[in-house]
């Protein structure tokens, strides 16, 4: 079986799977409907050129470089004292 989004007015209302290609409209749709094979789309993706887009893509954010417990305890010695006490290892 194939995903096929359903798609009015080039925005994906819905995707089905069908075993072979659908009629246009697909069954169960109104006119203006069209059954487009597609893989990896959601519904409310836009379809334009052939290709089909999020038109809400994830925002992409920048995390800092995470810091070792190395670099931690070479940086601010008191951290070396903190985590011997937490460990319960005595000086």
């Amino acid at each position: 079986m194939d995903k096929y989004a359903i798609v009015k007015d080039g925005v994906v209302i819905n995707v089905i799977e069908y075993e072979s290609q659908p009629s246009s409209p697909p069954s169960g749709f109104e006119s203006g409907h069209v059954a487009i094979l597609a893989d990896r789309v959601s519904p409310n993706w836009h379809y334009e050129d052939g290709k089909f887009f999020d038109p809400n893509p994830p925002e992409l954010v920048e995390m800092p470089q995470p810091t070792t417990l190395t670099d931690l305890i070479l940086n601010n010695p008191d951290e070396l004292a903190r985590l011997k006490t937490a460990l319960g290892i005595t000086p």
